[in-house]
C-alpha cells in the first residue's frame, strides 16, 4: 500500500508540474520566508493530507521549484501532523469544538514552525538545490511541457518509477524496522501505561513511541476508536496518533536524500513538539 501510494503522489506531483508553468507557481511561496507564506503552505499540507512519507515526493518538487525553505518546512509538517484521521476522531468521540481546534490549532503550530526553523537558520542543511530554470524541475531534470493527458501522464508514471528506484533502500530499510516495532508493541501496552507513568511522562512516552512507527491518516481511525473503547484518553492518544502520522523511520530515511542530519533532527523535534502541544490542547477541552 505505502509503495503504491508514493507511486501515485510522485505521479501527480510530476502531471501538477508539467500542468503548472514555473511562473505560474511563483508568488508568495518563492523564496520567501514570511509568516504568511509559511500559513499558506500550512493550509496547503491540510488540504493535501498525505502520510509521512508521501510529503517527501512533494517537498523534492517544492524545493527544486525555488519554493522558499520556510513555507516548504511548514507544509513539510503541516501534510501528516494536521491529520483529518485524528479530526474525524475527534468528531466522532468529544465533538466539533475540539476537532476544529484541532485543525486551527495544527496550523498555527505548523506556521510557527516553518518561521522558527527559517530564523534558526537551518535552510543551510538542505542538500536539494533548486533549479528554477526549467519550468517545473523534478528528480534532477526538467518534466516537459504539457502535450495531453495521455503522454504526459506517461513520462509522470516513468519519474515516479525513477523516483521509487532511487529511495527504495532508504524505504526497505526503514519499514522493516518500524514493522518490527509495531510488531513488538500491541495496543495492550499502550493502555497499561495509564497505570505506570504520571500524566506528564505519559504524554512524553505516547509522543516518543509515535516517532518511528508508520501510521497513515486512514488507519489511525480505527487505531485511535479501538483504543479509546478500551479506555485510552483522548489527549494522550493525540499526542500518539499525532507522532506516529507526522513521522516515522521510513519518511526519517527519506528525508536524509533532502536534509542533513540537524535538520532531520529539528524536524523529528517538531513533530513531537506539534504532538505534545495538541494532545495537552485536546485534553484540556475535554
Amino acid at each position: 500500500m505505502l509503495v503504491e501510494l508514493f507511486l501515485l503522489i510522485t505521479w501527480a506531483v510530476v502531471m501538477l508540474q508539467q500542468r503548472v508553468s514555473f511562473q505560474a507557481a511563483q508568488g508568495s511561496l518563492m523564496g520567501s520566508s514570511s509568516w504568511r507564506s509559511a500559513f499558506v503552505a500550512s493550509i496547503g499540507g491540510v488540504l493535501t493530507p498525505f502520510c509521512s512519507c508521501s510529503t517527501i515526493p512533494v517537498l523534492s518538487g517544492m524545493l527544486r521549484a525555488g519554493v522558499g525553505f520556510v513555507p516548504s518546512f511548514a507544509f513539510l509538517v503541516a501534510s501528516p501532523v494536521v491529520s483529518e484521521g485524528v479530526f474525524i476522531l475527534l468528531l466522532l468521540t468529544v465533538g466539533i469544538i475540539p476537532a476544529v481546534v484541532f485543525i486551527f490549532l495544527g496550523l498555527v503550530l505548523t506556521s510557527a514552525a516553518g518561521v522558527t526553523a527559517g530564523s534558526f537558520g537551518l535552510a543551510r542543511y538542505v542538500t536539494l538545490k533548486p533549479t528554477p530554470q526549467s519550468s517545473a524541475a523534478f528528480l534532477g531534470q526538467a518534466a516537459a511541457k504539457w502535450q495531453g493527458w495521455q503522454p504526459s501522464s506517461r513520462f509522470a508514471w516513468l519519474a515516479a518509477k525513477q523516483e521509487l528506484r532511487t529511495v527504495a533502500p532508504y524505504l526497505l530499510v526503514g519499514l522493516l524496522i518500524g514493522g518490527l516495532i509495531y510488531g513488538a508493541v500491541p495496543q495492550q501496552a499502550l493502555v497499561r501505561l495509564l497505570d505506570q507513568l504520571p500524566v506528564g511522562w505519559l504524554y512524553l512516552a505516547c509522543a516518543l513511541l509515535g516517532v518511528p512507527l508508520y501510521i497513515s491518516p486512514i488507519t489511525a481511525l480505527p487505531i485511535g476508536l479501538a483504543l479509546i473503547e478500551k479506555g485510552f484518553p483522548v489527549g494522550p492518544l493525540v499526542t500518539f496518533l499525532v507522532s506516529a502520522i507526522g513521522t516515522s523511520l521510513p519518511e526519517v530515511m527519506l528525508l536524509f536524500r533532502l536534509f542533513k542530519l540537524p535538520l532531520v533532527i529539528a524536524h523529528t523535534l517538531t513533530v513531537i513538539t506539534c504532538a505534545l502541544v495538541l494532545g495537552l490542547a485536546i485534553a484540556f477541552l475535554v
